[in-house]
């Protein structure tokens, strides 16, 4: 997957439903391609059909037992300026991280690795 600056095109609007990043207007899904979880694997925009490389879980950096309300965009499904990582459902379990300033792939949980780490704004 590339990572570009928003020019707030439908194309780079995605919500998390349902395990699921989903772009806002198409329903295509953030995918491990070939759905090998292996280091350094593509993630890339595929059709949805919900095998575990689709399926991701949001884990906030301050792991709060309960989930504040104020922050939180429903819309959307994420406090707001609070730090996440991209976990795979993937057996590994590994996290989405930044290489470079235009792509990302699946890699091992660093603690602290700020490429690993994602904002909702």
């Amino acid at each position: 997957m590339q990572i570009w600056s928003t020019n707030s095109g439908w194309f780079q609007v995605f919500k998390y439903a349902d395990e699921h990043f989903l772009n806002f207007q198409d329903g295509r899904a953030l995918d491990v391609h070939g759905g090998k979880d292996e280091e350094g694997r593509n993630v890339i925009v595929w059709k949805r059909h919900n095998g575990a490389n689709q399926r991701w879980k949001v884990i906030h950096l301050d792991k709060a037992k309960k989930a504040p309300t104020e922050g939180y965009n429903e819309e959307f499904g994420f406090h707001i300026n609070r730090p996440f990582y991209f976990v795979s459902r993937l057996p590994m379990r590994r996290v989405v991280e930044m290489i470079g300033a235009t792509h990302i792939q699946i890699k091992r949980y660093v603690k602290g690795r700020a490429a690993q780490q994602f904002r909702f704004d």
